[in-house]
């Protein structure tokens, strides 16, 4: 972990050291003084005035060497008087120097306290700032996401559709459609015709075109169409027969989808309910007592849907609804359900 520079115990600490050096260097410099001192005194003799020497000086060259000779001695107390001044403050020096040496001590105890009790404060602090900075990302994302919704809530406001009214034409029960079916796709406000028998045959038509291959591979998949516009993929599995007559196999529709090559086809409802359009072209190929009108429906055209039934109803033919979601394909397969007429 980095610890920040320039902390108040660093600079503690940095001061006691110069001070201890400033106080060492002061005491080598005295003591190296007092023995010059002494070893320059060692080699001066000591004359007394009142000695027969000095009686004999007459010459003016040798009482100048006895003044000289004097003072040196004068001087040379006065050093050791000094000497003796300054070993004491060398001695108090020392007293105040291992004070301080102890009291150095001490703070560098007391700074071992503070820098792991400072360690300890910062591994916490870092946790800290961990736990906030995963609270602030969180906000971040739940902000994020209160935009988005904002902004969906506003347009479905403002692209909310009108409230509309459907008829409900009179139906007192429901029941399997067992027999014909004719289909129709409802998208986009059109209508228009799927061909979705002569897909099933084209397909059934292939199958067994290729039964050996279908048979030594347990499943095939393959597509027929396109036809009026619309093709369709398939898939069929192989089913293991077992009965009195031995051992066999069958062949299961898995699944299938009408797969149209445009998206916007068809009429209008006001085309398609006109003379010679395309879709009463194909209602007269569908009699009334022999056929269901199954009408693929998809969530853009439920109004279109009640004005077909409606019409198919005044014409006399049953109708069937398979409402589909917008990304739902017209699907089938062996194992799905029946259309229920009303």
């Amino acid at each position: 972990m980095r610890r920040r520079k320039g902390n108040g115990m660093d600079e503690i600490e940095a001061g006691q050291d110069s001070f201890l050096d400033i106080v060492s260097n002061i005491v080598g410099i005295l003591v190296i003084l007092v023995m010059v001192a002494g070893v320059r005194a060692k080699g001066m003799p000591k004359i007394d005035r009142d000695s027969p020497v000095a009686d004999a000086v007459n010459e003016p060259q040798m009482r100048e060497a006895f003044e000289s000779l004097t003072q040196k001695s004068q001087n040379f107390e006065i050093v050791q008087a000094e000497t003796r001044s300054i070993g004491a403050e060398v001695r108090h020096l020392q007293e105040i120097l291992a004070t301080r040496s102890r009291e150095r001590g001490e703070l560098i105890g007391l700074l071992g306290i503070l820098k792991t009790e400072y360690d300890l404060a910062s591994e916490k602090l870092s946790e800290s700032e961990k736990e906030k900075l995963a609270i602030e990302r969180q906000l971040r994302e739940i902000d994020d996401k209160l935009t988005e919704a904002g902004r969906t809530k506003a347009w479905l406001l403002q692209n909310r559709p009108q409230a509309t009214v459907l008829e409900n034409l009179p139906t007192p029960h429901s029941q399997t459609v067992n027999g014909n079916e004719a289909h129709f796709r409802l998208k986009g406000g059109r209508i228009v015709h799927v061909p979705f028998e002569a897909l099933i045959q084209k397909m059934v038509s292939e199958v067994k075109g290729r039964i050996s291959d279908v048979a030594k591979k347990g499943e095939w998949s393959g597509s027929v169409g396109p036809l009026e516009g619309f093709a369709m993929p398939y898939r069929v599995i192989v089913r293991n027969i077992r009965d009195s007559r031995g051992v066999g196999y069958g062949i299961d529709f898995a699944e299938s989808e009408i797969v149209p090559e445009q998206d916007a086809m068809g009429e209008t409802l006001e085309q398609a309910f006109a003379p010679q359009s395309d879709f009463q072209r194909r209602l007269t190929a569908y009699r009334q007592d022999l056929y269901t009108l199954t009408l693929w429906v998809y969530p853009d055209s439920f109004e279109e849907y009640q004005k077909v039934k409606k019409y198919l109803f005044s014409r006399g033919y049953k109708t069937a609804a398979r409402p589909l979601n917008f990304d739902d394909p017209i699907a089938a397969s062996s194992h799905g359900t029946k259309s229920s007429t009303q």
